[in-house]
């Protein structure tokens, strides 16, 4: 049993002095810390402000999150930006770039659009459910910073997100936290058999995309497919 707090950097530092202030004063954070969604969020009508000031194309969609896994599911690549963004340098779901893991190439394909080098690996986001079916342990990890082993039956199936030594280092999602995002993964598994999404910050040589205008921006200085941002998806 252990956490390690997703922002465990200069980030954390507001936290790590609230948490000594408690300690100081003899009490306890009565909190638990189960996600990381404490950034800003835009609500649709600022999103289409943003999409139209640029005269940009876009469709509006009621399921986006079963248009995106459809996408995923035919090898595109997608910027997904919605809801609080994450605190801390991992991307968990609401700044992502998601991909289909079942497909080998897909990290090759990956490092390049973000111009990192071929030999860094890649994570997923995988249904907390599924942890036991993939890694042999009914673990949470929510912050994907954990690593576990994949088990060798498994190992095939996923092939863009395990590392060389058999492991990889999941993100679990539960429905109740973060469902739009539990959703895409959700859609995808019944198109592909698998309840996992290839999952990586959403930047390009800039930190982690925050606002409307820096996602617009990244989408289209980077060969991403389609950005779902909001209710929204633009297609190049």
């Amino acid at each position: 049993d252990i956490c390690v707090q997703p922002a465990a950097g200069d980030a954390g530092k507001p936290l790590g002095a609230a948490l000594e202030c408690l300690a100081a004063n003899g009490k306890k954070a009565n909190i638990e810390f189960e996600h990381a969604y404490w950034g800003p969020e835009f609500s649709d009508d600022q999103i289409k402000k943003a999409l139209d000031y640029r005269k940009i194309n876009y469709g509006e969609y009621s399921d986006i999150s079963g248009t995106v896994a459809e996408l995923v599911a035919k090898g595109k690549v997608i910027g997904w930006f919605q809801g609080r963004m994450e605190v801390g340098p991992r991307a968990l779901g609401a700044r992502s770039i998601v991909a289909d893991p079942t497909d080998k190439g897909m990290l090759r394909k990956l490092n390049i659009i973000k111009g990192r080098e071929g030999w860094r690996p890649l994570a997923a986001s995988f249904k907390r459910e599924a942890m036991e079916e993939y890694f042999g342990i009914d673990k949470d990890s929510p912050f994907m910073i954990l690593a576990f082993n994949v088990l060798d039956k498994k190992q095939k199936e996923i092939p863009a997100v395990v590392h060389a030594d058999g492991s990889s280092r999941p993100q679990t999602v539960e429905k109740r936290i973060n469902g739009k995002y539990w959703k895409l993964i959700n859609e995808f598994e019944k198109i592909k058999g698998v309840p996992a999404v290839l999952n990586t910050s959403f930047n390009y040589n800039e930190p982690i995309v925050c606002r409307p205008e820096e996602a617009i921006a990244t989408f289209y200085a980077t060969p991403l497919d389609c950005l779902a941002i909001g209710s929204f998806l633009v297609k190049k």
